[in-house]
């Protein structure tokens, strides 16, 4: 149940009675506490209110982060989003997106789904500088936290070697989700030493080899990808490396019937298009075809090993906390999402404790189990 108090601020934001009374009815809104704070969550998108949104109070409106749209033709699409004109190539970070505001005094992270992180809330001012929000309360400062020490992925760009680290691509204004022209958010990212994602510079469609050759420096160096922005931020597209389309059906090969199967199919056609358009063949493609295959079949393959010999299908996960109790939350927030989450170690690392639990796959488990077994299926 959504409270009166939310209500009233939900129509006070605009949004009609009944139409608060449909989002309540089929679970698009839900009230949430973190650490005695309630805030009230948006599951699906409402009058401007995009999924993901976060409300306190009127003064305190997050917008959900926006799904960027993605090119798969680089040429055309660059061609025919940002035409002759100029745009920012930034670096597309491997890890989970958070957004940082100061709320009733205290500097919060919220995940994507509109949840307030303890981990990434604990860890989160070791990167960005309070100061920044005593001076700009109205902003949120949008970014990637990335590291092979991450509660959600189980992997991390390849220049982070440990721990976790903030990278910031966007601020935006509370209230409005409007983002600030780039070149804003980069003098106050230098001003206050906010990390912030390698921007490789303004390209133009006439650079468009330059681009394609730093989407396959980055391919060699297993980073993701890049995302190309206008100077005003009104244009947005993200473009992967054929490095991060078969890493990507690799990681997802291991816990296969969890993802549905266009996880896989979006994956290949990414990959198809990029070999397509810069008509790769001969040894080259190959070697692609080869990594694309081994990438899906070699995972699931151990999986179903895994299960033959009585284990589960499960990933390890490690992160670094201050307290213990950090943990702990994690693992409740966890349970909440229905998730099968154990904690299996706990040590301590400089000061901090470092943490290891293991996220359990039951539905793959199951559904592995049940076929080894020589259970019949149509499909």
């Amino acid at each position: 149940m959504v409270s009166s108090h939310f209500k009233e601020i939900l129509m006070r934001l605009g949004l009609p009675e009944d139409r608060i009374e449909v989002l309540e009815a089929k679970g698009g809104i839900t009230e949430e506490e973190f650490d005695g704070i309630r805030y009230l969550r948006f599951k699906d998108s409402a009058r401007g209110l995009r999924r993901g949104t976060v409300v306190f109070d009127e003064a305190n409106v997050i917008l959900g982060f926006p799904h960027i749209k993605r090119v798969v033709s680089l040429r055309a699409g660059v061609m025919r989003i940002f035409k002759r004109t100029p745009f920012y190539v930034e670096e597309k970070v491997d890890g989970y997106n958070v957004r940082v505001a100061l709320v009733s005094d205290r500097v919060l992270a919220i995940t994507r789904g509109g949840f307030v992180c303890p981990f990434t809330t604990e860890r989160i001012l070791d990167f960005v500088p309070e100061e920044f929000f005593k001076d700009y309360p109205h902003l949120v400062l949008v970014g990637e936290m990335a590291g092979p020490e991450s509660p959600y992925l189980v992997e991390g760009p390849p220049y982070v070697e440990e721990d976790i680290r903030f990278f910031l691509f966007d601020i935006q204004e509370k209230g409005t989700g409007k983002s600030l022209p780039v070149q804003e958010r980069l003098k106050l990212a230098e001003e206050y030493g906010i990390p912030h994602v390698k921007v490789f510079g303004l390209y133009t469609v006439d650079r468009i080899e330059d681009l394609y050759d730093l989407i396959e420096r980055l391919s060699r160096e297993g980073r993701e990808g890049v995302v190309m922005k206008s100077p005003d931020m009104k244009r947005v597209v993200k473009y992967v490396t054929p490095f991060a389309n078969v890493n990507d059906v690799k990681i997802g090969a291991k816990v296969f019937f969890e993802l549905p199967p266009g996880y896989f199919m979006s994956r290949i056609m990414r990959l198809a298009f990029y070999v397509a358009e810069r008509r790769i063949k001969g040894e080259r493609f190959e070697e692609l075809a080869r990594n694309l295959g081994k990438a899906l079949l070699e995972p699931f393959v151990e999986s179903i090993w895994d299960v033959e010999q009585g284990d589960e299908i499960a990933e390890v996960f490690r992160i670094r906390v201050k307290r213990i109790e950090t943990a702990y939350k994690m693992v409740t927030h966890f349970e909440r999402l229905g998730l099968n989450i154990k904690i299996e170690d706990i040590e301590e690392v400089g000061g901090m404790w470092r943490i290891t639990f293991k996220r359990a796959y039951d539905e793959a488990t199951r559904e592995i189990r049940e076929l080894i077994g020589g259970r019949a299926f149509v499909d």
